[in-house]
């Protein structure tokens, strides 16, 4: 329910900054710059309230917040209350993404391949909504309105709440934040944040480098874009729990460095075929590419904050969505500028090599694979 009206807005969002808040080019980079202390604030937050209030009534203070300011945004519509309003978004955003990252966690045992078929089931849960919210935000905002997707959102996140009170509210084993962990988090964390870093910096064009371009440059009409973000989300949705299941039975450590690579070298298909094939290759490759590293990725990062921050589990958790969210917010930023100066190919480029070579190389993933 949340994901398919939350993801109406952020398929949009991109082309709103521009269309419908008439942002320049410098704003929409101040905008996603704001992201850095925005996610940073947000995610250690969400971590803490996790610890100690539970999974559960964060998920809730999240949904009813985020379904406030969403119907506030309908009726503010010039271009300094809509990035306010998006920013606000985006902070209480990082409270459901933490905590339900947490709960996915706790109904699984920490291993590997159980938490991969959790994480599988999650992503698929998640994408159902990407497959409903772009097309439903296409028809809303060629025929209504960028401001109807805000109250869209804002509907979705009030419907979802009663469905949430059917979790456990989990907390953290002692129930207290250990302030020594602010200043010095466990090696293996340091490297798994490094890798959430990444793979964001390179997911996050889905919605921003791709929209822009495929609109700006190719010349896409913004309907059509949302049925193929609806395909990314339909693909990942039917295959993300089989493959899941069948990815167990495999050597995980060679799937991550496949992987990897159809993840990353995707992006080269939309610049050197820049038409609706190659547009459809993207998808085709960048959904498998995440079909594959999203459960690994998040695993890894639920059996590293359980092993070295069992007491702190929600802020071990909360500072690896976190470098998630810098990451995209960092991605965002840097193909902004690179598209400022019409330089498509070295932002496609960049995000490939960067992807390819940031994703493999790192000893975490494949110690904690190999265990």
């Amino acid at each position: 329910m949340r994901f398919s009206s939350l993801t109406a807005i952020w398929t949009y969002t991109g082309i709103a900054l521009y269309d419908f808040y008439h942002l320049s080019s410098l704003l929409v980079i101040i905008y996603y710059s704001l992201g850095y202390p925005i996610l940073v604030i947000s995610y250690i937050l969400a971590g803490y309230l996790a610890d100690s209030i539970g999974t559960k009534n964060t998920i809730v203070v999240s949904l009813f917040l985020t379904s406030i300011v969403l119907f506030l945004g309908f009726f503010l519509t010039n271009g300094v209350c809509g990035i306010i309003i998006l920013s606000i978004q985006a902070f209480l955003n990082s409270l459901y993404i933490t905590s339900s990252s947490t709960a996915t966690g706790n109904l699984s045992s920490p291993s590997v391949k159980d938490l991969l078929l959790s994480f599988s089931r999650f992503r698929a849960g998640i994408n159902l909504g990407w497959v409903i919210g772009p097309i439903i935000g296409g028809l809303l905002y060629y025929y209504l309105g960028w401001n109807f997707i805000l109250l869209l959102g804002s509907l979705g996140n009030l419907i979802s709440i009663p469905i949430v009170y059917k979790l456990d509210n989990r907390k953290s084993v002692n129930n207290v934040v250990n302030r020594k962990y602010f200043i010095k988090p466990s090696k293996y964390l340091m490297e798994i944040i490094l890798v959430q870093f990444i793979f964001a910096f390179v997911a996050s064009q889905i919605l921003f480098g791709f929209t822009v371009y495929s609109t700006n440059i190719l010349k896409i009409p913004s309907l059509l874009i949302g049925y193929f973000i609806s395909l990314n989300s339909l693909l990942s949705a039917l295959f993300q729990e089989p493959i899941g299941r069948y990815m167990i039975k495999l050597n995980l450590k060679y799937m991550y460095i496949l992987g990897s690579f159809v993840f990353s070298m995707s992006y080269l298909s939309i610049f050197y075929l820049g038409n609706i094939i190659g547009l459809t290759l993207f998808i085709i490759f960048i959904s498998l590419g995440e079909i594959i590293l999203n459960p690994i990725i998040l695993s890894i990062s639920y059996i590293v904050s359980y092993k070295y921050h069992s007491k702190e589990i929600g802020m071990a958790m909360g500072f690896t969505r976190m470098a998630e969210g810098l990451g995209r917010a960092f991605s965002t930023s840097v193909t902004a500028y690179l598209f400022s100066i019409h330089d498509y190919e070295v932002s496609f480029t960049l995000l490939s090599l960067i992807g390819i070579i940031g994703l493999i190389v790192n000893r975490v993933v494949y110690t904690s694979l190999e265990n």
